[in-house]
């Protein structure tokens, strides 16, 4: 279909009464009504094309995609009907809204001459599903905006965005209904992993659990999101798709992670920042008063801050590697006594705690000397990734189903760091090929008669 669309605009512009603002603000709200009128007039004019092509003689092709039906005297058996006849149209218009306004037309059937049956062309030429009512491009703005911020602000900078309004639980519930896949992982240096609870709509306490894996320059690729599953599912699942071991795994030191997620990697490396976080709380288990608590937390944290050199693996000296590598030693000493020194005054919590963690402090620096490759000393990047998801999940008034929490968790994760892969996954949706171009051939500005 070759047509031309005529548009027509009134400009009432009072010399020197006008400013640039009132003649773009006027231009963009007149462009809305452009936009609305003449969608409608090409989705009328493609209708029209489409019955012609369905009621001539010829089209078989168009016909088999458009008109599959099921035969109106055999239920469940496909019609091999392939002539048809215009048959009115429904009763009411279909709304569509789209990124930039709503449109209405009046979709028009047509009627199997072999079993009677009414089908309804245009929308599967138009791939409509039964009852959509939104485009796929409003869909995907929908969801960016709530990736993006919370649903409440979503919601205000959808409105900038786009001209059509979308009630907040309408947004809300769109987003939860994106499916959206995570690419295989394939081999990773680094491996790391957390989790967040939620308010599920069965138990009222659900887990959500995140898994990424961490590259060159700090490159940050989804591995994968669950709800409702346990870490040795998890870890199952990520073996599945993992090439190999990983070099490193990151995590809070949560013992369900560590025990089964950290099979999955040569070494783990224990965040630092959880380090000495949990000293404190076990300290205060022991009950030690808070200033001597605090006191610890901050010989902890120094004990452990020991960092990577600024230069490049090949450029530092053996002599450079050993004194860092006498440090670690010295650091791990520190905190061997300190364990002990617990032991001695009665803290059996921190002193366990201590154990347990201090063979996990410094693995980044050991992999850093060996290999060359940094890693990350705390669980800081999937830390922020869980707070951009509670933002969203943790939303008064709403229990989200373990399906939901999965689906919310992976766009929001995907759009963080997969741009490709959100891209991708949009093109592939929207189905965008092409087919449709509108070119403007001709604005001009001309006196009134």
């Amino acid at each position: 279909m070759r047509r031309m669309l005529r548009i027509e605009l009134e400009v009432n512009l009072p010399e020197g009464q006008a400013s640039a603002n009132e003649i773009f603000e006027a231009m963009s709200t007149a462009l809305v009504s452009v936009f609305e009128q003449g969608t409608q007039c090409v989705l009328e004019g493609y209708q029209e094309e489409v019955l012609d092509a369905v009621c001539s003689r010829g089209h078989a092709a168009e016909k088999l995609a458009w008109c599959a039906h099921r035969d109106k005297r055999h239920p469940g058996r496909r019609c091999e009907g392939r002539s048809f006849q215009r048959a009115g149209s429904w009763n009411e218009d279909r709304r569509l809204r789209g990124e930039r306004g709503e449109v209405s037309f009046r979709p028009k059937m047509v009627s199997c001459r072999r079993c009677g049956r009414h089908v309804t062309p245009i929308l599967a030429a138009l791939e409509l599903r039964a009852h959509q009512t939104q485009t796929e491009q409003l869909l995907c703005k929908v969801v960016e905006a709530v990736s993006d911020t919370s649903y409440r602000r979503s919601i205000d900078q959808l409105s900038v965005l786009a001209e059509v309004p979308v009630a907040k639980s309408t947004a809300h519930r769109w987003a939860a209904s994106v499916e959206m896949p995570v690419q295989p992982s394939g081999k990773s240096d680094v491996l790391a992993a957390d989790g967040t609870g939620f308010k599920n709509q069965q138990t009222d306490k659900g887990q959500v659990r995140l898994v990424l894996k961490i590259g060159p320059e700090k490159s940050v690729t989804p591995v994968g999101v669950w709800a409702g599953k346990t870490w040795e599912q998890i870890a199952a699942e990520v073996q599945q798709v993992q090439e190999g071991q990983a070099r490193l795994f990151v995590s809070d030191g949560e013992r369900g992670i560590e025990e089964w997620l950290g099979r999955l990697a040569e070494g783990s490396q224990r965040c630092q920042w959880h380090t000495s976080r949990e000293v404190g709380y076990a300290l205060w288990e022991d009950d030690l008063p808070r200033p001597e608590r605090d006191a610890l937390r901050r010989h902890v944290s120094r004990l452990v801050a020991v960092e990577v050199p600024e230069e490049d693996v090949e450029f530092v000296s053996e002599a450079e590697k050993q004194a860092l590598n006498q440090r670690i030693q010295e650091a791990e000493k520190q905190i061997e006594a300190l364990q002990a020194e617990f032991e001695q005054k009665g803290y059996p919590k921190a002193a366990t705690y201590l154990r347990r963690a201090r063979d996990q402090l410094f693995s980044h620096l050991r992999l850093w000397l060996q290999t060359g490759i940094v890693a990350p000393r705390t669980t800081s990047i999937v830390e922020n990734l869980i707070r951009e998801l509670v933002r969203r999940l943790k939303k008064i008034g709403w229990n989200w189903s373990d399906a939901g929490a999965e689906r919310l968790g992976r766009f929001v994760m995907i759009r963080r760091y997969d741009a490709e892969a959100w891209q991708r996954f949009w093109q592939e949706r929207m189905n965008l090929r092409g087919r449709c171009q509108i070119i403007l051939r001709c604005c001009r500005l001309e006196n009134a008669a």
